[in-house]
């Protein structure tokens, strides 16, 4: 596409206007992306305080609620998701109940349960045992009540995964993710549940495939590839076999491995013919992987796997969702390390729902480097005296020794 670049005031911006180039170099600007749209008046705003002026391309400007689907007439709209992401009061479907201190220790145990219910349910299937709908509603429902209450605790606690729990910690993470996003979106109660459970049991058909394959510690071999992929066989062969499993759960397990652009797998399906709960559900599973550490990959801060998908855009996955999904979980999502103008360190603990860029930080290390005697937390969207509530970049995972997941608990 041409890029029809147009110099206006930071004053001039307006939801719907793409962002071609700021008025610095991109390495001097802390924003996500080279080149991105401006969805929501909030956006505008902090914009308006980084940047005097800004380049837009005028050919990519577009009404908030629009959205193109390849694969289908180039103006169609995909209509679930614009009546999704379209919704007026969606910002105001869900408000946090309670601060993330307080949800933090429940959010812990429910996540600790859920792992152990799942393991449980995983080793049934490997014996033969039918799963039982009620029990996994249980453990969706519990989640799904942490997550209204609060999403950023559950979030937090998804940086403490271990490699040798990866399966039965994937399958909680993701529900969690996926009813946080459906939270985001607006959806009702029950098609968070739905979309819970589907992203619970997407991976449920690995059970199915021999223990060698799955834990392997090098890439897979091309046969291996082959038979890996049956797991979704596997899978709908199981959730379709539950008794009252809903079409949007077969959907997800169906569906999770297909790609925007056509290159997934079995079918190859592409843009709108994927169903929605499934092209959200291909983007949760992949951002879940690559932030976990597994037997033959090394985990990536949660900020770089939102640029690694964001560069997969209309690609594997689908533009609009992915900006859905950042603006979900924080242009910081909760987790990473940052560096702040004044030169200290810290981790974001909570996001802000309305200032995206203005999170909760907990900092760790003083502007020398110090490790600080009491952390403290504070929220970029207050003033604090002689506090610089300003992001300067966000760090790789390890650096400086910090290991977020020690730090969960220390508030």
């Amino acid at each position: 596409m041409t890029v029809m670049q147009k110099k206006i005031s930071a004053l001039d911006l307006k939801p719907g206007m793409y962002v071609s180039k700021l008025d610095r170099p991109w390495r001097e600007a802390d924003v996500l992306f080279q080149g991105f749209y401006v969805n929501t008046l909030a956006e505008v705003e902090e914009l308006q305080n980084q940047f005097r002026y800004v380049y837009v391309d005028v050919r990519r400007a577009r009404l908030p609620e629009a959205t193109s689907v390849p694969g289908n007439d180039g103006n169609a709209l995909d209509e679930d998701l614009k009546k999704i992401c379209g919704h007026p009061k969606r910002d105001n479907v869900y408000k946090d109940i309670l601060p993330v201190e307080e949800e933090l220790a429940v959010a812990q145990e429910v996540r600790t349960q859920a792992t152990e219910t799942v393991s449980e349910i995983m080793q049934h299937l490997r014996v033969g045992k039918t799963l039982k709908l009620a029990i996994i509603s249980n453990v969706v429902s519990d989640i799904m009540e942490s997550i209204l209450r609060n999403p950023d605790a559950f979030s937090w606690l998804t940086r403490l995964k271990e490699k040798d729990t990866y399966t039965y910690s994937h399958a909680v993470d993701s529900c969690a993710l996926a009813i946080a996003f459906g939270r985001h979106l607006g959806l009702p109660r029950e098609s968070l549940v739905s979309l819970g459970t589907g992203a619970l049991l997407f991976d449920v058909g690995k059970q199915m495939l021999p223990e060698g394959l799955l834990n392997k510690p090098g890439r897979l071999s091309p046969d291996e590839y082959q038979v890996m992929k049956k797991h979704v066989t596997y899978g709908v062969e199981i959730v379709t076999g539950i008794n009252g499993s809903t079409m949007e759960m077969i959907d997800m397990v169906q569906t999770h491995h297909e790609r925007f652009d056509g290159s997934g797998y079995p079918n190859g399906m592409r843009g709108a013919d994927i169903p929605l709960f499934g092209r959200i559900a291909g983007i949760l599973d992949c951002y879940d992987a690559i932030t976990s550490d597994r037997s033959y990959q090394r985990a990536i801060s949660p900020h770089q796997a939102l640029r690694v998908l964001y560069d997969v855009k209309n690609k594997a996955f689908q533009q609009e969702l992915i900006e859905q999904f950042i603006q979900c979980l924080g242009v910081y999502p909760t987790g990473s390390v940052v560096v702040m103008l004044s030169g200290e360190v810290g981790i974001v603990v909570a996001q802000n729902r309305v200032r995206r860029l203005r999170p909760k930080v907990m900092l760790i290390l003083d502007s020398n480097k110090v490790a600080l005697q009491n952390f403290e937390t504070i929220d970029l969207d207050r003033e604090m005296p002689g506090k610089s509530l300003e992001i300067a970049k966000v760090l790789d995972t390890g650096s400086y020794g910090i290991d977020p997941k020690e730090y969960y608990l220390e508030e």
